[in-house]
């Protein structure tokens, strides 16, 4: 386990530990760790979770996070930022801590309270134009206590805004801009705004019954003197190779990087340009239109991993697919959705699956939902590792 995960870890920052007891680590992802930690100045109020981010993660990742957590002010099932402060290189977020239960123990009736509230925040999410590319179990927690539903943003979080779709929202809102086309021209705009989350205001965060003012003072720190504007970070700089051109912003011509490589980059090849395409997520919950690296995606990419943590309940079985290749999911699904509909999917996007060996086609009467909900009876009866779901409270007692 790397140190920087660990408990120790963050008890080593003296402006953590001055303010909370780190009591436990609760869980990690690919680019963050939340820990349990509690107020030092109430021992007895309720703990919070702390989400650190780890430094390797892109600055305009963690930016876009704060960003959308702020935008979105904790409404409709979106966990709530009460505040964040980045340390060495550590962003630190401070949010509500969720008694939740174990997903996999989810009774009939919490299984559809758990998808209601996951459709519901989902639905808020998507009216600001963002995609989480992240729908999950682990990163959707059901509040055991208030039946609330909390969605937690991972740091794959994209924007993409539909002008058809976006023109109800205001032009302050508009004009959030989550994802740059180009990256290299707003890097250091990008991370003075980064500076800028930082620091919230602390009479924001005191209107938060369960958040002391003392506490939210603490965690807005002054801002550091800089010489460039106030920013603790230098400007970006750019260092073209000697085997190429540099291409300016809003050039069409691919930039060689011979130079920062073992081997002939594609511009030097003559291979095609190919448009960025977004590939975030986890493998197994990933939408066609994503694996087939396909440029037209929307907010149906989140609707795909609804449906696939749905049948992670149904079947009992998690991760739902387990292989470590999306190519093998997409197989895997050529089997539980039929070929034919899997391979008219990937002709609206202008692509086309061959599959080996291709899955048996539909039998006489059979309909795609009674194919799918066949295969589906199957997988449960094979899953060894089914859980038993608890006993409720009253037969407990």
């Amino acid at each position: 386990m790397s140190k920087l995960r660990t408990v120790e870890h963050v008890r080593s920052f003296e402006e953590i530990n001055s303010l909370f007891d780190v009591v436990d680590k609760k869980g990690q992802g690919t680019f963050a760790t939340v820990f349990t930690v509690k107020d030092k100045s109430a021992p007895e109020s309720e703990p919070y979770a702390l989400k650190m981010i780890i430094p390797i993660t892109d600055l305009r990742r963690i930016e876009n996070e704060l960003r959308i957590l702020r935008q979105l002010n904790g409404k409709h099932g979106v966990v709530k930022m009460l505040s964040a402060m980045r340390i060495r290189d550590h962003t630190f977020i401070l949010m509500p801590y969720i008694d939740h239960s174990y997903y996999l123990t989810f009774k009939e009736k919490d299984i559809r309270r758990y998808l209601l509230h996951l459709l519901r925040a989902l639905e808020y999410v998507h009216r600001y134009g963002i995609i989480h590319r992240d729908v999950k179990p682990s990163n959707f927690l059901l509040d055991r206590h208030f039946g609330l539903a909390h969605s937690q943003f991972e740091g794959d979080v994209d924007k993409s805004w539909d002008p058809s779709s976006a023109c109800q929202l205001s032009k302050r809102e508009s004009r959030v801009s989550l994802e740059s086309r180009h990256s290299y021209t707003l890097r250091s705009s990008s991370l003075r705004e980064l500076d800028n989350l930082r620091h919230f205001p602390a009479k924001s965060l005191v209107k938060s019954a369960s958040v002391k003012p003392q506490l939210c003072s603490a965690l807005s720190t002054p801002r550091r003197s800089s010489t460039t504007g106030g920013s603790p970070f230098s400007p970006p700089s750019i260092i073209p190779s000697g085997s190429g051109n540099l291409c300016k912003s809003g050039s069409t011509e691919e930039q060689c990087v011979c130079g920062n490589r073992l081997t002939l980059c594609r511009s030097c090849r003559g291979y095609p340009k190919h448009p960025p395409v977004r590939r975030g997520g986890t493998v197994g919950y990933r939408a066609p239109e994503v694996v087939l690296r396909s440029s037209h995606q929307t907010t149906a990419v989140d609707l795909w991993a609804v449906g696939v943590t749905f049948l992670t309940f149904l079947t009992g079985r998690y991760p739902f697919i387990k292989v470590d290749d999306d190519l093998e999911v997409l197989h895997a699904f050529t089997h539980l959705l039929s070929y034919e509909r899997m391979q008219q999917g990937a002709r609206i996007v202008g692509k086309r699956i061959l599959v080996d060996p291709r899955p048996p086609p539909l039998e006489e009467g059979e309909t795609p939902t009674t194919f799918l909900k066949k295969r589906l009876v199957s997988i449960r009866k094979n899953e060894r590792k089914l859980i038993a779901p608890p006993p409720i409270m009253s037969e407990a007692a």
